[in-house]
């Protein structure tokens, strides 16, 4: 069987990844698929009072309208450590109720079997609670596949930089340099917070945002499928020099 033909701007990457830190929702599993997140937030809402001033006029109409489970947690926390402590029992409740039935995107054990045998260390990273990656994780069989998982603390309102400092984090455990570390993701998001923090980034297209606009975000690469990025591991080694093919 001829060997697997790899981009070279894939295989340059790779060449330099000791570890890989994927993310937990969309590349992992995309855990409230089927899941109304709406009702989840008009849950959290109804137990809050409604803002009031000085709270600006944005928040108030956000408070409103928002489907955004996460954006009422914060909201909560900014209201009473107890409203906050309430809200984020209703969302890691729905979150422990989505493991039951959010399906492994197509290609994950492949993936981190194709680590494991290259030698490269795993971390699973996410906005999601630990407890939850790590019961979606244990519950397909994952867990052994993983090394550390870093995801929310109870009691931990959420930021625009969270995403950022869990990546740190997952980097710090696994004692690697930025340099080493290549985050797996598939939205622009992902790629803008591997590029913030010195990591490279490899996008896997069609899973929640399109090759093009992953790969316009400096230093990222884009792969077509978590079964495609797999071949490639198991085809460039650690720091390998290997022939490329631009396919």
């Amino acid at each position: 069987m001829p060997a697997t033909r790899v981009r070279p701007h894939v295989a340059r990457v790779l060449e330099r990844t000791r570890a890989m830190l994927f993310v937990f929702d969309g590349v992992i599993c995309d855990l409230f698929a089927g899941v109304d997140t709406s009702a989840i937030a008009d849950d959290i809402r109804a137990r809050l009072p409604a803002p009031s001033p000085p709270l600006s006029l944005l928040t108030g109409v956000a408070f409103h309208v928002t489907t955004d489970p996460l954006w009422m947690v914060t909201y909560a926390h900014q209201v009473s450590a107890s409203h906050g402590d309430e809200a984020e029992d209703i969302l890691r409740a729905a979150e422990t109720a989505a493991v039951m039935t959010a399906v492994p995107v197509p290609g994950v054990r492949q993936v981190l079997l194709a680590c494991q045998a290259s030698g490269r260390r795993v971390a699973v990273v996410g906005g999601r609670y630990s407890a939850t990656i790590e019961s979606y994780l244990d519950r397909h069989e994952l867990r052994q596949l993983v090394g550390p998982v870093i995801g929310r603390r109870h009691h931990r309102p959420s930021s625009t930089s969270m995403g950022a400092a869990l990546v740190r984090q997952a980097r710090r455990a696994l004692a690697m340099n930025p340099a080493e570390c290549t985050v797996v993701g598939a939205s622009v998001q992902a790629m803008m917070v591997a590029a913030d923090i010195g990591t490279q980034a490899i996008g896997v297209a069609g899973l929640r945002e399109s090759r093009k606009h992953m790969a316009n975000v400096d230093g990222s690469v884009v792969v077509s499928s978590l079964p495609h990025l797999a071949d490639a591991l198991a085809t460039v080694p650690i720091g390998g020099d290997i022939s490329t093919s631009p396919m």
